[in-house]
């Protein structure tokens, strides 16, 4: 005996968590920040990192960008991946890979291969107020 389940209408979240994973599929990782991002988002990294100017909680979009910039400037991805998000009602995760090199800080000139497990919060209007990010270093 097979139970068949209703398909859920999609919600504000899924529908933001989809735009999300096309668009850093497609590598448009800024991009995505500018569109999908709330106004006051902030971001929540798992530790402060040595030699990192950033704090380990970045708060506003505009301040986001800035460090997206920077980032973009000074890391060279060799490649990347973002697996399908997985929703759960104002929020999804979704696990990332990246291949890269810095140019600068602690780790400069060294291949890194990073993996992280992200959580998001979407607000109403269907952009993304919170990231956090999971990951371990060592």
């Amino acid at each position: 005996m097979s139970t068949t389940f209703p398909t859920p209408t999609p919600t504000v979240t899924d529908t933001t968590a989809a735009r999300f994973h096309e668009m850093l599929s497609a590598g448009q990782y800024h991009e995505a920040m500018e569109e999908l991002y709330a106004d006051n988002a902030r971001h929540v990294e798992a530790m402060e990192m040595p030699g990192s100017p950033y704090k380990r909680i970045t708060e506003g979009k505009a301040n986001l960008l800035k460090m997206s910039e920077h980032w973009g400037k000074t890391t060279t991805v060799h490649s990347a991946s973002c697996a399908k998000p997985i929703v759960n009602g104002d929020q999804f995760v979704c696990e990332m890979k990246m291949d890269c090199t810095s140019s600068e800080g602690p780790m400069a000139g060294q291949r890194m291969e990073m993996q992280e497990t992200c959580l998001y919060t979407v607000d109403k209007s269907g952009k993304i107020s919170e990231a956090k990010f999971f990951y371990s270093c060592g």
